[in-house]
């Protein structure tokens, strides 16, 4: 019986050794893979307009889904879609179950811990968005009831804002979706509902009941989210990226969503940077 343990044991350590540097090598070379297959899983975020969301005709739709789409084309990949929220777009790529993922996923250092981040693709802030005309400024929220979604880096940054504004323990509240924050804010179950500003308008859909609270307090540099480790990957969603900077489709996706003339204009912001050749 012994001898028969030992013959496993032998047998199951050559196996390991044998395949453990193939999916290794495997696991390295994901750019090589994703060329050899021809198809792009992208994850997708599809609840918070107008970065991602469902149509009426039930397709994915939004600024995050055109850049996408256009990213795909880019590199000649068929884009194959996964849908992705808050809380799950991260654990997909960690899972492998996504290639890219652009979900308005702010870069922070938190989430470089698991994954790794293309270009900057959007600036954007958070603000506070309550009823219109009672509030005034960020401190007059000190005390009150914030909403936040889950999965949101906005409920850190929020908590750290208030106290330094003088909120021993700030109430923030956390909700499924960014429509659940919104919705509890007209329902009075809060006082604001924070997130990015550009999010904070198309969840609300210009409500004029309602209005962006204050100044920007927390800066967000959207960016493509892939998986750890990954140069070679990573460089192909940059050098996709920089190409649709360089040939004019990266704007043309901007100006039909945050233009002057686009369905949710955002303030002049800093150009993205180009890197030469």
């Amino acid at each position: 019986m012994k001898q028969v343990l030992q013959t496993l044991v032998l047998t199951l350590c050559a196996f390991v050794l044998a395949v453990g540097p193939a999916l290794a090598a495997e696991w390295q070379n994901l750019d090589q893979i994703i060329q050899k297959r021809g198809t792009v899983r992208i994850g997708l975020g599809y609840a918070t307009p107008p970065m991602n969301f469902l149509n009426d005709q039930g397709e994915m739709d939004g600024f995050d889904a055109d850049l996408a789409r256009g990213l795909a084309e880019k590199m000649a990949l068929k884009a194959e879609i996964v849908r992705v929220n808050d809380k799950t777009r991260i654990t997909s790529l960690v899972s492998g179950e996504t290639d890219m993922v652009l979900a308005n996923m702010n870069h922070t250092m938190s989430r470089d811990e698991h994954i790794d981040f293309s270009d900057t693709y959007l600036y954007d802030g958070k603000r506070i968005l309550a009823a219109k005309g009672k509030y005034r400024e960020l401190k007059d929220f000190v005390g009150k009831r914030i909403a936040v979604s889950q999965g949101s880096n906005a409920q850190q940054a929020v908590t750290k804002t208030l106290k330094a504004l003088g909120d021993p323990a700030p109430k923030v509240l956390s909700f499924q979706n960014n429509a659940e924050c919104f919705l509890a804010l007209k329902m009075g179950k809060v006082d604001g509902y924070t997130n990015d500003s550009v999010i904070l308008a198309g969840v609300s859909g210009g409500d004029p009941a309602f209005e962006a609270v204050g100044t920007v307090y927390s800066l967000t540099y959207y960016g493509v989210g892939v998986p750890e480790n990954q140069s070679d990957w990573r460089d192909r969603v940059n050098t996709a990226l920089r190409t649709m900077l360089v040939d004019g489709s990266y704007q043309r996706i901007y100006d039909k969503w945050f233009g002057e003339k686009g369905r949710y204009p955002l303030p002049p912001a800093e150009p993205l940077p180009i890197w030469a050749e």
